[in-house]
């Protein structure tokens, strides 16, 4: 469908621009020794993403393409701002400027396809969007070092590929994805605003109240192991100038991964898959707390890479399923905005937590959330079904 083409184009110009921009931007400014700054404009960018359920209810009344367009031009000025690196205050605008952005791009992609994908097809426009992702975190990461010194080197270097990462997303607002009105909304009328943040949660308190659980565990377990993974490699005995081939290659198999998701999918129910793909990263992690032999450890996290992608998007398709399009900016804003704050939370402990108990107890500690999310997502999503199928109706709803 010409719709979920211009998505999988958006998202692909979309990652890429990030990517070089992630990359690039602590090299410049640990080179004027502005590193403080950099921590300040991260922070500022994930507070800015915990308003996501503010953000996901504009989604709700304007309808995906307009925060699309917004989403794209507010991160773009956020990137650009980051050839400033000498004030701090410039720093904090620019993180919060792009975590806004950020934010909205995120729950646009997943509101345009609530609305504009039939379910049966969901599965294969995930998957192709997931390989995109992948794809240009991919080539965003790789290229930025080439490009900065194609670009003369030092300050020029880095300042062209800020610029330029800030281009790609501002071009890839031209493949934003068109909407049909007919899609969207269906129990609001042109017109009228809908049901208020506040109103919206209170009459979907179980639902609310389960996706706030599940997106605080998750953001924590994964705060606990992301950014140590490659300290982990090196503690196993991967040798240092290896520890990034390794998670390359994990990359590499998430994207294979993502290319035969969607055929997979289609066959097999969402729950079943999720299940089995957190299960198994439950295991991958185990083994990876235990690993002796510093090849087990890098076999297990790039097989760990395939099982993560698979459990992302079937998570992603029994969300897609459970929130009624009315509501589904504001529920999947409230899913990334207990994310993060599970995210920030690991990471405020994170540190403490390896220093006090080691790596192979903190690495424990996030086995154990991950087994336990990966029956506690089933059982969430499963019982919805279940409550849908006796009442007759969808899972949530919203007084008229």
């Amino acid at each position: 469908m010409p719709g979920s083409r211009r998505l999988a184009a958006f998202t692909f110009l979309f990652f890429t621009g990030m990517w070089l921009s992630k990359t690039v931007q602590p090299l410049y400014f640990e080179r004027h020794g502005h590193l403080v700054a950099f921590g300040l404009s991260y922070t500022a960018m994930a507070v800015a993403g915990t308003a996501s359920v503010f953000t996901g209810r504009l989604a709700d009344r304007w309808g995906s393409r307009p925060v699309f367009l917004a989403g794209a031009l507010l991160y773009a000025v956020g990137m650009a701002l980051r050839v400033v690196h000498a004030l701090p205050v410039v720093a904090v605008v620019s993180g919060f400027v792009a975590g806004l952005g950020a934010s909205g791009i995120f729950i646009a992609i997943r509101t345009w396809i609530v609305h504009h994908v039939q379910e049966d097809r969901r599965a294969g426009v995930v998957a192709r969007r997931e390989f995109m992702t992948h794809a240009g975190m991919a080539l965003g990461t790789g290229a930025a070092g080439g490009l900065a010194a194609l670009a003369g080197g030092g300050d020029r270097g880095y300042v062209v590929v800020l610029l330029l990462a800030a281009g790609c997303v501002l071009a890839a607002a031209l493949a934003v994805p068109p909407e049909r009105k007919a899609d969207r909304r269906a129990s609001v009328s042109d017109g009228e605003a809908g049901p208020g943040l506040v109103r919206t949660l209170r009459a979907n308190r179980a639902l609310a109240c389960g996706v706030v659980a599940i997106g605080l565990l998750m953001g924590f377990y994964v705060s606990l192991l992301t950014p140590y993974l490659p300290l982990l490699l090196k503690e196993r005995g991967v040798p240092l100038e290896l520890v990034g081939v390794v998670l390359a290659a994990a990359g590499l198999s998430r994207l294979t991964a993502a290319a035969l998701a969607g055929p997979v999918l289609r066959r097999r129910p969402p729950l079943r898959v999720f299940l089995l793909s957190e299960s198994a990263c439950a295991v991958a992690t185990l083994v990876l707390a235990l690993a002796v032999h510093p090849w087990t450890a890098a076999v297990v996290l790039v097989l760990r890479g395939v099982f993560l992608l698979g459990a992302t998007v079937s998570q992603e398709l029994l969300q897609l399923s459970a929130f009624p399009g009315v509501v589904a900016g504001a529920f999947f804003g409230l899913v990334q905005s207990a994310f993060l704050a599970g995210d920030a939370l690991g990471g405020a402990v994170g540190g403490w937590l390896y220093q006090g108990l080691g790596s192979d107890r903190t690495v424990l500690l996030a086995t154990a959330l991950t087994a336990a999310n990966a029956v506690l997502v089933p059982l969430f999503y499963g019982r919805l079904g279940a409550r849908a199928s006796e009442t007759g109706k969808e899972p949530a709803h919203v007084p008229g």
